[in-house]
């Protein structure tokens, strides 16, 4: 029996002696076959869109669970008395995750957690006025990250915030500092200075821990100097919700530019 390659050649030629079992390959007069350029390729498409009427037998199967879903998204976790965004260097927004992330990572932890930091690039959409629903939860934090508790020294902390600092700024908790050009200065951890002989634990996601983000100070960690939790950062957002019920947008200065004035104030 010929290979394959050799009955290809014979087919596309237009010869198909050789290719019977017990054949020794094409003869020796056979030319090569030509070279094939597809010049056009026929394709045909099907545009969905309202027009196409749902089909019956799918919609009667998947419309308990649809109703159970929207029931589910619907829940009220809490209540916002004013709009919650994004801003560099603090933004309230940033301020009401962080918070939540560590006031649970403190609750669930094995040990002591004294500051929290995740990715402002995490927080997706603004949170507004008014009831807080769990598809709020979903559509602020739309990712799978789980939270993650590191063990760094005092030095990598503030190595930590001088990466904070050349980001423009991100949600922290725990922890505050003044942005001066890419440095950190003034940086504090539950209000005393950073000791850099001391062990702080730092909760953030394991995204960031990982290989994502930009701060390589947490990629740093080894095994044995981190703690998983098996909790959402999502789930996170949604506890602490139920927990405090109403959150009002706040700026405390806990990240500011150098020579800024601590700020309390609502927007």
């Amino acid at each position: 029996m010929p290979g394959l390659r050799s009955c290809l050649s014979l087919l596309a030629a237009g010869v198909l002696a050789g290719c019977a079992e017990g054949g020794q390959g094409p003869p020796a007069d056979v030319p090569e076959p030509s070279v094939f350029t597809i010049r056009e390729a026929p394709a045909a498409f099907t545009e969905v869109g309202d027009s196409v009427a749902p089909a019956a037998d799918i919609e009667a199967l998947i419309a308990p669970y649809r109703a159970q879903l929207g029931e589910q998204l619907a829940e009220v976790l809490g209540h916002a008395t004013g709009e919650f965004v994004k801003d560099d260097p603090e933004g309230a927004l940033d301020n009401l995750v962080a918070d939540a992330l560590l006031h649970m990572a403190r609750q669930w932890s094995r040990d002591t957690v004294h500051a929290a930091l995740i990715n402002e690039g995490g927080l997706r959409v603004p949170v507004a006025e008014g009831p807080i629903l769990m598809r709020h939860a979903y559509e602020l934090l739309p990712f799978e990250n789980f939270v993650t508790v590191l063990s760094l020294s005092g030095v990598q902390m503030e190595r930590l915030a001088d990466e904070i600092a050349a980001a423009g700024g991100e949600p922290i908790a725990g922890w505050t500092m003044e942005l001066d050009s890419v440095d950190a200065v003034g940086v504090r951890v539950g209000g005393d200075p950073v000791d850099p002989d001391r062990v702080y634990r730092l909760a953030t996601v394991d995204y960031l821990v990982n290989g994502g983000g930009t701060w390589s100070v947490l990629w740093e960690a080894e095994e044995a100097s981190r703690e998983d939790l098996d909790i959402l950062i999502r789930d996170v957002f949604v506890a602490y919700l139920q927990e405090v019920g109403t959150v009002t947008p706040t700026l405390d200065g806990r990240i500011r530019p150098a020579g800024g004035a601590d700020r309390e104030d609502d927007r």
